[in-house]
């Protein structure tokens, strides 16, 4: 080895040794990361008995967080959740959680992924409870047993927050069963952080889950599986909600059930054609016209149950989930970006003037055309046996359209048609669908 190199090396090593020593405060780490903080209630655990905990980073602006709650499904009984510990543990432990994670796009430090909140405070709940941030369940009944302590956790990371200087405003995130619970969460907050001169608002993210009859034979009801969930977590619905359906309080997991009992200024973002939803009643890849009807028929369910909802942006995609994804900034309904209607919505219940808030995008955008992938910012779709992009023309085709009719009528050749690209076909279809 080189004399020369010798430095470079030796401080190289000493920059390391200095990192570990002081890491608490040391910006080694990525300049888009949050760092690991561990709760400081031991009794309030992962399904598995480890430690619960948060990602965190400071901003500079004092007075916003950015508070999210992870999604990845749910398990509702002991077949269900035994399946899930052998095939995603990761959600149900903390045993493997790094130190510091890079931060998902909403809650990224970089103007152009996050435009909205980057300069906000940053708050990540890993998602390791499995009861759709809900349940009270903090005690394992056995070995062969999980705890359930999700609500719980959510309480006490919010009263972390305010040893942390916690001011101004709180905006909570989530997305799938994250979005569920803020859903549950959103009025709690608000009432409990009150009193702290905070105010909240909330963003569900493909958490407006339907309670519709499974379609299939292998498919479980999403009502029995709420009802065997609730049970199993402990679950502790809002009381408003529960009074509503007292014999039958697990229809609060539902979002059309519980926003009426929703007082928080609420932002619901859910695509149409929900993935989630289509996987929940048995229809996960469609190729046969009975299948594409199923899907349609949840699509008019979705938008039916969305009609009101003060502010909604509802795209017509087979999708799931779209805030901690780098696409979000990408999708629009009649031409409005997500950001810019999210940060319309915000303008509404925040300080800002007349002007301003007359400026703003409709509260309600909820995609017009009625066909899954009729949006030309929708996520490309993909086939989940193969990996491959599905084409458009054949996705058309495989839900009944007549491609060869539809061909004459714009006077072009069905071949030509079916090899045109997503963003030639669009516009194309558009006055014909």
């Amino acid at each position: 080895m080189s004399t020369s190199r010798g430095p470079h090396r030796r401080s190289y090593w000493l920059t390391w040794t200095l990192c570990v020593i002081i890491s608490a405060a040391c910006e080694c780490a990525a300049p888009d990361s949050l760092k690991l903080v561990w709760l400081s209630n031991t009794s309030l655990t992962c399904n598995d008995g480890s430690a619960a905990g948060y990602y965190i980073r400071r901003g500079s602006n004092d007075q916003h967080w950015v508070v999210y709650l992870e999604g990845g499904g749910y398990c509702w009984d002991a077949a269900s959740c035994n399946a899930r510990w052998r095939r995603r543990p990761g959600l149900m432990s903390s045993s493997r959680w790094p130190r510091t994670r890079r931060a998902p796009a909403l809650l990224s430090a970089d103007p152009q992924a996050n435009p909205l909140w980057h300069a906000s405070n940053h708050v990540l709940l890993p998602y390791c409870s499995s009861d759709m941030w809900t349940g009270t369940r903090t005690l394992r009944r056995s070995n062969n047993s999980f705890a359930f302590a999700g609500r719980l956790i959510v309480r006490s990371v919010l009263d972390e927050l305010l040893q942390f200087g916690f001011a101004g405003r709180l905006l909570l995130v989530g997305s799938s069963a994250g979005g569920t619970g803020v859903m549950f969460h959103a009025d709690s907050a608000r009432r409990s952080l009150r009193t702290h001169g905070i105010r909240v608002a909330a963003i569900a993210d493909s958490g407006w889950f339907l309670d519709r009859p499974q379609k299939t034979r292998r498919a479980s009801s999403t009502d029995n599986m709420a009802r065997l969930g609730h049970s199993l977590w402990l679950g502790s619905p809002p009381t408003s909600c529960v009074r509503e359906y007292p014999k039958k309080p697990w229809l609060c997991y539902f979002g059309y059930r519980l926003y009426p009992h929703i007082r928080t200024p609420l932002f619901v973002f859910q695509y149409l054609f929900d993935s989630a939803q289509l996987t929940a009643e048995g229809v996960r890849a469609p190729r046969t016209r009975a299948q594409w009807d199923v899907v349609h028929e949840t699509g008019s369910a979705i938008r039916e149950s969305l009609k009101n909802v003060r502010s909604t942006f509802a795209p017509a995609c087979i999708a799931h989930g779209a805030l901690a994804r780098p696409e979000w900034l990408a999708i629009n309904v009649s031409g409005v970006s997500l950001p810019r209607a999210i940060s319309c919505w915000e303008r509404r219940f925040s300080r800002s003037n007349r002007k301003e808030r007359a400026r703003c995008a409709p509260r309600k955008l909820v995609e017009r055309c009625t066909w899954p992938q009729c949006n030309g910012s929708c996520p490309r779709l993909r086939d989940p046996r193969t990996g491959e992009e599905v084409a458009l023309a054949a996705l058309l085709q495989s839900f009944g359209l007549d491609v060869r009719g539809a061909a004459a009528a714009m006077g072009l050749d069905a071949r030509a048609l079916s090899r045109m690209s997503r963003a030639e076909l669009l516009p194309l279809l558009a006055p014909h669908t």
